[in-house]
């Protein structure tokens, strides 16, 4: 007995450009909000996921303490050329040292 060619039903979801098939691979998803990963190991979870607005890439972490933009750093940035540098550096310094803001 001969088995058949042919294309058979195809999962509109499992198609990839050009007419390929794509097989689904296990991956995790993560909360744009939280940042908290759950895996997906199935088509049907992706897609619950992906309803609740769960994406691909990981957020990143936010720094601790971080950079000041206050109305000094912008001021300077915004007139200096180079930025940052060790004159940009300076004129930051001694707004605030002034209280110019």
């Amino acid at each position: 007995m001969m088995k058949s060619r042919g294309m058979g039903i195809m999962n509109p979801q499992k198609m990839k450009a050009g007419g390929k098939v794509k097989a689904f691979k296990a991956h995790m998803m993560y909360d744009k909000k939280t940042g908290k990963g759950v895996k997906a190991p199935t088509m049907a979870k992706h897609l619950e996921l992906k309803k609740k607005g769960y994406g691909h890439t990981k957020p990143t972490k936010m720094k601790k303490g971080g950079t000041v933009k206050d109305a000094c750093y912008k001021k300077v940035k915004a007139s200096y050329k180079v930025f940052p540098s060790a004159y940009a550096s300076g004129a930051i310094a001694k707004c605030r040292k002034k209280g110019n803001k």
